[in-house]
């Protein structure tokens, strides 16, 4: 659409470079016509009535025609040009190897630079940061220069001396600091050192607030950061953006971070208005994820509201049952468990759920063993505890044991157990010599 500012593909637009001004060709054409036709009328002129001309100059005398003096004048115009420039030939000759020796420099600390990426790709970091800033003024692209060195200091743990030569660059190079600034944010990143690396990209963002590359990145390092607040607020950005790194996948992600975050972060604060006010707030699309669900309701529990926890839960798996939903929802203690067995009978033969056969079990083993049935318990667990049982289903056979009197069972159970928590691998056996 004409009028409709262009949207920025890459990373911090370099501005576009002006065209050198010059004539066009035909300017050119019609000033070499004029030139010809005033030579040949010149000619035509001189043709008619070419006249004489005497030059007496020092003790000569010379008596030509016009147009020899013209030629004579031209060939006198030529020599003085010729002697002009072998005489200014000869005075450049000292800016002739100040430039000679300013390349050679040039070709020196290129290949210092080479030298230092060399050494930077080793992992001799030191070495590589003291070639890469041993002759970068002389560089004939001095920028690298300081990318190299800032890589091998980030490599090093110096955050401060590289946030320093940052600002070096702010400096002497201002149109590649932006670069530099993303490059080590990057770095700062993949380090985990977050709170400078959300420091670059925030001034960077403010900077350049529709480059798609340090939304993108922003937007992770608050993810990686755990700042749910200020990722929240950029999640409507993230929404707008056509960015080939930023998926679907990526922006659930996020997305799902942010609402859980809150989430928790609201139940420690204990504020059940706000809480509710926020599920509000949630995309449809994402009501349905089992973790956001799992997270509102154990924020309920722990505002001390188990009803709205396990109205959350119940939902959810008459929507679409999964073992994480109905662990979390066994979790709470039913008020009637006759009643829970018969809701649990009705989601395990909804068509939509995805519950294995091991997890049922023990749903139903559990809540027939809060209703007081230990024999159907019993026998819905036997299963289960022949091959490998998980630790809920050894603590519900444990406990149903225990409820039967039989200490000796219990404890056997519990003991398998414990060292189900507890396993490690084997040690490795000793090689053989």
């Amino acid at each position: 659409m004409a009028g409709r500012e262009r949207r920025s593909t890459g990373c911090i637009q370099p501005k576009p470079k002006s065209k050198p001004s010059g004539g066009s060709p035909m300017k050119r054409l019609a000033l070499v016509a004029l030139a010809l036709i005033l030579a040949m009328v010149a000619a035509i002129y001189f043709m008619r009535d070419p006249g004489t001309a005497d030059i007496a100059l020092l003790g000569w005398h010379l008596q030509t025609t016009a147009l020899g003096l013209l030629a004579l004048l031209l060939v006198s115009f030529i020599g003085l040009s010729l002697v002009w420039r072998l005489f200014a030939a000869l005075l450049n000759i000292p800016k002739f190897w100040r430039q000679r020796t300013a390349r050679q420099k040039r070709a020196a600390a290129d290949e210092q630079l080479l030298q230092a990426w060399a050494e930077l790709v080793r992992g001799r970091f030191d070495i590589a940061g003291k070639l890469a800033l041993s002759q970068h003024k002389q560089a004939s692209i001095a920028p690298m220069h300081y990318v190299v060195a800032t890589e091998a200091l980030l490599a090093q743990g110096q955050t401060p001396a590289a946030l320093n030569l940052l600002d070096e660059v702010r400096t002497n190079f201002p149109r590649f600091a932006d670069y530099l600034a993303l490059h080590c944010a990057n770095r700062l990143h993949a380090q985990h050192n977050l709170a400078p690396a959300i420091e670059l990209l925030q001034a960077l963002h403010l900077r350049h607030p529709k480059d798609e590359a340090i939304t993108f990145a922003l937007a992770q390092a608050l993810y990686s950061a755990e700042d749910w607040e200020k990722l929240a607020t950029l999640l409507p950005v993230l929404r707008r953006l056509h960015w080939p790194a930023l998926t679907e996948q990526h922006l659930q992600r996020l997305s799902l971070g942010v609402y859980r975050g809150l989430i928790d972060q609201l139940a420690r604060q204990h504020k059940p208005e706000p809480l509710a006010a926020l599920w509000a707030d949630v995309p449809k699309d994402l009501r349905g994820n089992t973790t956001l669900l799992i997270s509102l309701a154990q924020a309920w529990l722990a505002l001390k509201q188990p009803a709205k926890a396990e109205l959350v839960l119940e939902k959810a798996l008459a929507q679409h049952a999964t073992n994480e939903t109905l662990r979390a929802w066994l979790a709470i203690p039913p008020a009637n468990p006759a009643q829970a067995l018969g809701h649990l009978d009705g989601w395990m033969n909804q068509s939509r759920g995805s519950v294995d056969e091991a997890t049922r079990a023990y749903a139903t083993a559990y809540l027939a063993f809060l209703s007081g049935d230990d024999e159907r318990a019993q026998h819905l667990l036997a299963p289960s505890l022949e091959h490998q049982p998980d630790v809920p289903s050894l603590k519900l056979a444990a406990d149903i044991a225990q409820h039967q009197r039989d200490s000796v069972r219990a404890l056997a159970l519990l003991t398998q157990a414990y060292h189900r928590l507890t396993l490690t691998e084997p040690p490795a056996p000793p090689a053989e010599r």
